[in-house]
């Protein structure tokens, strides 16, 4: 049991370092499933990926994250998302801020609209954008 606790700790440390290196740079958006799931993790990522355009000026990377296994583009990182330590039992797609705070929350797939929306309603967008004119 001691072994297990060790694990989790280390894998939610290693995974945090890998979202502290977006703090204030990247805006996050985790992707997470089961092998059941696996369909809808891959739908979401396609729907927000075909946005490519509109993900480059939000400064938003994508993590899909399968059974504790993730990638980022073609790179695989060791484990899920903040709560790696929780067995990912069903579906979600969990939005980070540039500040690595949780921004939005939901279990169904979703428009890529659905999180642009929330992200150029959030001030630092804003400043983002009226700095661009």
């Amino acid at each position: 049991m001691k072994y297990l606790i060790l694990a989790l700790l280390c894998c939610n440390t290693i995974f945090a370092q890998n979202l502290d290196k977006h703090l204030w740079q990247s805006r996050v958006i985790i992707i997470s499933a089961n092998k059941a799931n696996t369909e809808q993790a891959n739908l979401q990522y396609a729907i927000l990926n075909a946005e490519s355009q509109a993900l480059t000026e939000r400064k938003l990377v994508i993590y899909k994250c399968i059974d504790k296994v993730c990638t980022i583009g073609q790179e695989k990182t060791m484990d899920t998302s903040r709560e790696a330590s929780k067995a990912v039992e069903t579906f979600s797609v969990v939005l980070i801020g540039l500040d690595g705070k949780e921004k939005y929350k939901t279990l169904s797939v979703q428009k890529a609209n659905v999180f642009f929306e929330r992200i150029d309603k959030m001030p630092m967008r804003r400043r983002e954008l009226q700095q661009k004119q």
